[in-house]
């Protein structure tokens, strides 16, 4: 819990017909057959000229006082790779013909535009951060893959992106599956977890609705359902919805039973001894979310009540001392026991809800308490995730913990919130050896034992939660990319961290998140990057929701890039395909790197020919044999993320 104020892209680039999920195709294509005696006129031959050949540029690069000093490196990042890529960078005096950049049109959109009738490349974006986005397809499409000295500019560099039309929407990816027709499938190698089968494509947001800027109540909050729904996220895991009662603030609460009036139509600080609305408002909120594909995990508080609750009154013997400066629970108690347990059970079948995030657990009640709601629940055909709050052995109970990434040989949760790190980015973990070995993974007391550590089934990234202090993401593309979406572990954060909301330091639970700031260029942009990673987890199911009994056996091995980042990079995969992730964590870097394909350790090899495609941008960079292929450009600005698609055929 420890809310201390308690009481103490290039992405989506192209247009819909082009971007993910365009689920790259390695097989081959056959072109329509022509009717017999028909005539068609041939395609008019395009026209192209040399930009660079033999180590000289016959272009200049012309950009305005603007562009210099908005899009420094844009403007570094492509001369680094024009000069890594063919000897040479055009020179800056803007002479015909060129490669203009400019700022203009319209501030989220942006386009390349080549002109046939001089050979003219022009490069527009409507504010820095478009322009930003358009150097980078830019870039891909002439640097990126295998080049063999010359490039040649034609008609196919053209490129638009608007953002209304083109931005990302994942919410056709998700699929919400009635409690009926779910499967269980085993949680750990002895199958004394057995977990619903959505578990293995869930990415998480944590949600508290009264301070979101298009939230409050429940009802007013299904824009909220709709915006996640369209990023990708199909789980939420909703802050407490109780009566909170005097000096309450959701985590202090008067007990499960009730709803507090903030969260339905009896308003902000209202109370009733009849919560039925409050729980249909609940489970309203909840079937709109399922209509949208979505999951919802309730929050469930095990330590005690708010000072003065009635329960306090009406049932004595359930309460022992303090917790958290208000009433404890007494756990010993068989009265209270059978009440939580069948309100827990109860809350669930009358909203629907898909489980449980545990607040504390299991250091109150251990594994019993939600060992036999879950058991009730599955009796009764509602099969649920429970989650953990603190680090647990899962025993029979939990599916996984809250903070599944956390080397306690550095630090403790308490420490872990107050100055919150990227284990994978900042430089305590290296992503592979962490994943094949298990350091960091898990409880702490199992982080022990290096055999074991490290050998559940699920784990998360947690990258922010409302106990933080501070947001540790900070549009990082590296952060919420390269460590948690494409990497072998549920995704989770607090609200706002997917578009780099702003914060003030604190525990983040108390300030509002305005979600009008995903409006602002660079929000926007890195909302729009989030949504295409996202796509790209949710378009290769068979690569990116491969779960093992044993995490160690995790599809990823490492990928080594000469030039780029000191991050260990990585490829998931699955059959024909390799998915290559690469960071740049180095400011001081080129951006340009060299990589070495991992044929045999990604079970790719042996095919007569590949193909390389960047999935940030859509564009094929490479093709042919695997000595054609190997060691390819890849140019990945800093704190940027590259992702392409290895297939073999």
């Amino acid at each position: 819990m420890k809310i201390r104020n308690i009481i103490r892209s290039a992405a989506t680039a192209l247009t819909a017909a082009l971007i993910l999920p365009f689920a790259v195709s390695c097989g081959n294509t056959t072109a329509a057959d022509t009717t017999a005696g028909s005539q068609t006129e041939p395609p008019p031959e395009k026209k192209s000229y040399t930009v660079i050949e033999n180590g000289t540029s016959n272009y200049s690069i012309k950009a305005g006082r603007m562009v210099t000093q908005l899009c420094t490196s844009s403007l570094e990042l492509m001369q680094n790779a024009f000069r890594a890529v063919y000897g040479t960078s055009p020179a800056t005096d803007g002479t015909a013909p060129f490669i203009e950049l400019a700022i203009e049109g319209g501030r989220r959109d942006c386009c390349i535009e080549f002109d046939e009738g001089t050979g003219n490349i022009r490069i527009t974006g409507g504010s820095a951060p478009a322009l930003d986005r358009a150097v980078g397809v830019f870039v891909a499409k002439t640097c990126a893959g295998v080049r063999d000295g010359r490039l040649t500019a034609d008609s196919d560099l053209d490129y638009s992106f608007e953002y209304d039309r083109d931005k990302t929407d994942n919410s056709g990816l998700l699929e919400y599956i009635p409690t009926e027709s779910v499967k269980l499938v085993p949680g750990n190698a002895s199958g004394s977890i057995m977990s619903p089968e959505w578990v293995d494509s869930l990415i998480m947001v944590e949600l508290r609705t009264e301070v979101a800027s298009i939230g409050g109540a429940l009802q007013d909050s299904y824009d909220l359902i709709d915006f996640y729904a369209s990023v990708g996220v199909n789980g939420i895991w909703l802050t407490p919805v109780y009566e909170k009662g005097e000096n309450g603030n959701g985590y202090v609460n008067i007990g499960p039973h009730s709803v507090d009036g903030a969260y339905y139509d009896k308003g902000a600080g209202s109370t009733a001894s009849d919560y039925s609305a409050g729980w249909q408002a609940v489970r309203e909120f909840v079937d709109y979310a399922h209509s949208k594909g979505v999951y919802v995990l309730l929050d469930i508080i095990t330590w005690g009540v708010n000072k003065n609750a009635p329960l306090t009154a009406g049932h004595p013997d359930w309460f022992a001392g303090e917790s958290w400066g208000n009433t404890g629970f007494n756990w010993a108690n068989a009265g209270l026991r059978e009440w939580f347990i069948q309100t827990c059970v109860n809350n669930i079948l009358s909203t629907g809800a898909d489980g449980y995030r545990c607040d504390c657990e299991p250091e109150i009640t251990g594994y019993d308490i939600f060992g036999e709601i879950r058991s009730r629940l599955a009796a009764a055909g509602k099969y649920v995730a429970i989650i953990s709050e603190a680090g647990s052995n899962r025993s029979a109970t939990y599916d996984f913990e809250q903070d599944g990434v956390l080397k306690y040989s550095e630090m403790d949760r308490g420490q872990y919130y107050s100055n919150p790190v990227n284990f994978f980015v900042d430089g305590q973990l290296d992503i592979v050896d962490s994943v094949k070995n298990g350091t960091g993974l898990g409880y702490m007391q199992g982080q022990h034992n290096a055999d074991t550590a490290g050998t559940g089934k699920y784990y998360t990234n947690c990258l922010s939660n409302h106990d933080f202090l501070r947001r540790s993401v900070c549009g990082d593309r590296q952060k919420i990319g390269y460590a948690a979406i494409l990497a072998p572990f549920i995704p989770l954060w607090y609200m706002g961290d997917e578009f780099n909301a702003s914060y003030s330091e604190g525990v983040q639970y108390f300030q509002r998140v305005v979600y009008a700031e995903t409006e602002t260029e660079a929000k926007a942009m890195f909302l729009e990057d989030v949504r295409k990673m996202i796509n790209i987890r949710r378009s290769y199911p068979e690569i990116f929701e491969y779960w093992p009994i044993n995490h160690r056996d995790s599809n990823i091995c490492e990928v080594k890039v000469d030039g780029i980042s000191s991050l260990q990079n990585y490829a998931r995969y699955a059959g024909n395909r390799a998915v290559v992730v690469i960071a740049n964590n180095d400011p001081d870097c080129s951006g340009v790197g060299n990589v070495s394909i991992p044929f045999e350790a990604a079970g790719i090899s042996g095919y007569k020919r590949y193909t390389v495609t960047d999935l940030m941008t859509g564009v094929t960079i490479a093709a042919g044999t695997a000595e054609q292929i190997d060691g390819f450009t890849a140019v990945v600005a800093y704190r940027g993320v590259g992702v392409y698609m290895i297939c073999g055929e």
